[in-house]
């Protein structure tokens, strides 16, 4: 999400949200929900940001998340199946570094629970 993005620069330049807030000609409340994706940014905005920031626009619209083929499931699954294919997806989520993606903790959380699941399934 951009917001993240647009974060990550402003902490590396370790500029505060009240800054980049003043130099937007916004509140800190109105840049805290840009930075947590809840007001949509505009192309004006983006422009700012990407001076003050000084960082290419292009930069700014990157997602961190790649998208992959799904795994294929066969009709039929066993656990054992399941099982399988989560721990498939868990080194692949697991060779992502959590300073590099912030969905690192939550997709973590998520697989163990799948795997806790379907290990104490029937």
């Amino acid at each position: 999400m951009p917001g993240h993005v647009i974060k990550k620069y402003r902490e590396m330049r370790n500029y505060s949200q009240k800054y980049i807030a003043a130099k937007l000609g916004v509140s800190q409340n109105a840049y805290s929900k840009i930075e947590n994706n809840i007001t949509q940014l505009t192309v004006h905005h983006i422009k700012e940001l990407s001076k003050i920031l000084e960082v290419p626009v292009t930069d700014l619209l990157k997602d961190d998340f790649e998208i992959h083929k799904p795994i294929t499931i066969p009709r039929v699954v066993t656990k054992t199946d399941l099982l399988s294919h989560i721990e498939i997806l868990h080194k692949s989520v697991e060779e992502k570094h959590a300073v590099k993606n912030d969905g690192y903790l939550v997709a973590m959380s998520l697989i163990i629970a799948a795997e806790n699941a379907i290990s104490h399934a029937r």
